[in-house]
């Protein structure tokens, strides 16, 4: 069962679906196969997860079936549920992906992780259907929320901690600058003020005492 779905928002638009049907629905999908777009869990099983009888659950899938929400399918041992509604949600999201990212059409990708570099590795499974997952990039670029080095004006620096949506780097020469972590913005930090002659003194005593 998974964790998390994508939700038909029509499902809760529409008016001939009771509280019940919705649930149900939901619960099913949340069983779905999203290469098969089938699931089979028992009645038993439905009704222990989201605490409704067993004829209940009875009479709404004959409903959702009636409406063409689900296909049942009589097997050995239980049924088989397909859902044609959210099969088609999920392809429409997988292409809207495709078509937002992949096909370099998406404002939000940042430079430095191109997706559009995405290479698919297929392979083959049931019935020889082709599922384009093991996804691998080539020439992938570093987040800058992951980077421990980075050059800066001809310097290298090292990374030396990090606040907020910052990091501080410092230079062997011993200059700061911060790095926005999910922009691609650098300042350089202000060295701290020169200590004071009361500071310098108050230091020197301490560690005399030391």
């Amino acid at each position: 069962m998974s964790l998390f779905f994508v939700a038909d928002k029509a499902v809760l638009d529409d008016s001939r679906l009771s509280s019940n049907d919705v649930r149900i629905y939901y619960k099913l999908v949340s069983y779905m196969n999203r290469h098969t777009g089938s699931c089979y869990p028992r009645h038993a099983t439905i009704s222990k997860g989201i605490g409704l009888s067993r004829s209940t659950i009875y009479r709404s899938i004959l409903h959702l079936a009636k409406l063409g929400y689900v296909k049942i399918t009589r097997k050995s041992s239980t049924n088989e549920y397909h859902l044609p509604k959210q099969v088609i949600l999920e392809d429409t999201r997988k292409k809207l992906i495709v078509d937002n990212y992949v096909s370099n059409k998406s404002n939000y990708v940042s430079s430095m992780t191109d997706i559009n570099k995405t290479k698919y590795n297929y392979y083959r499974g049931k019935n020889n259907n082709r599922y384009n997952y093991n996804r691998t990039y080539s020439d992938r670029g570093v987040a800058n929320h992951s980077r421990r080095t980075i050059d800066h004006k001809g310097e290298s620096y090292k990374n030396d901690g990090e606040w907020g949506d910052y990091l501080e780097f410092r230079s062997e020469s011993g200059k700061r600058i911060k790095v926005h972590k999910f922009k691609n913005l650098i300042e350089e930090i202000n060295k701290p003020k020169k200590n004071s002659t009361a500071a310098i003194i108050i230091r020197q005593h301490a560690q005399k005492i030391n």
